[in-house]
């Protein structure tokens, strides 16, 4: 864990409220793997805030190694930062927490993500796909608020067993994109692209080809997965594991507040310290009011 000043290389608001971050970080971008995240000390506010490790770029000729983050503007922290432009500084610590862990014997992954939530899904699907067959699921209220994945095409049918095509039902944009090989599945719930509804609607199709789960988005998305896990083991029938990134207000960042203590099956954990990635069963989810 280092403290540094990171030189912001460029700030895109990429979709309404939503920006792209671009930090020189060498150190950092170094040693980060999904899930992992920094926080960084925001003007006018005690807390810092969080935000999950979205992208990294390792050093080239033409520049240094860097991180991304990805985050919605909801507050006076994240409006300070979004007003950033290149060139200036920001204060950031890093880095922390635990994050996702694939298994040495699993081939197919299914990524969930709920709004800003790709933000730790997409530097995961990068990093996995080379060695893994990996579906990204990803809901958002409209079309819109999608991130807009470059040179991507949006699937419209979600059947798991049809390959994707290139004529009707795909968008393209001009920002970031995601490894070909990656199975991209929108969700929009108002129907504006791919299927309409919540993620957790078409998730049961992909569970039986799926051997690890891994999600990242509200917590009412994950209350619903979690019941649709107790009802599956009610049935006998096999749960994937699934790993769930939670996004919480963090005090210290490092395990010594408490502040973001959740209760678990385990006993209390920190999600800055034990987390953020969590098995989606250990969580007392009656308990969580984040």
């Amino acid at each position: 864990m280092k403290q540094s000043l990171c030189a912001i290389t460029s700030n895109v608001e990429i979709s309404p409220g939503i920006h792209l971050m671009w930090l020189e970080a060498p150190d950092i971008a170094a040693i980060a793997q999904p899930g992992q995240f920094i926080t960084v000390r925001c003007e006018g506010l005690a807390l810092r805030r969080p935000f999950s490790i979205h992208q990294v770029v390792i050093a080239s000729e033409a520049k240094q190694s860097q991180v991304a983050i990805l985050f919605k503007v909801v507050g006076k922290g994240t409006l300070w930062l979004s007003q950033h432009q290149r060139g200036d500084k920001v204060d950031i610590l890093g880095l922390l927490g635990n994050g996702f862990s694939v298994g040495p014997s699993s081939r197919n992954l299914l990524l969930v993500a709920g709004g800003i939530g790709i933000a730790p899904l997409v530097f995961l699907a990068r990093s996995a796909s080379p060695q893994h067959a990996i579906t990204l699921i990803y809901g958002a209220s409209t079309a819109k608020e999608l991130y807009p994945f470059s040179s991507l095409p949006l699937t419209l049918n979600p059947s798991p067993s049809k390959g994707e095509g290139k004529g009707e039902g795909e968008k393209r944009s001009n920002l970031l994109s995601l490894p070909d090989s990656v199975r991209f599945i929108p969700v929009t719930e108002d129907g504006s692209i791919g299927k309409k509804g919540m993620v957790t609607d078409i998730l049961p199709d992909f569970l039986g080809w799926a051997e690890q789960v891994y999600a990242c988005g509200p917590i009412d998305m994950y209350k619903t997965m979690a019941n649709m896990s107790l009802r599956a083991k009610r049935s006998n029938l096999k749960v994937r594991m699934c790993q769930v990134s939670l996004e919480v207000r963090m005090g210290c960042g490092i395990g010594a507040c408490y502040g973001c203590t959740i209760n678990t099956r385990k006993g209390l954990k920190k999600v800055c310290h034990d987390g953020p990635v969590f098995e989606l069963d250990d969580i007392l989810w009656e308990e969580v009011s984040i």
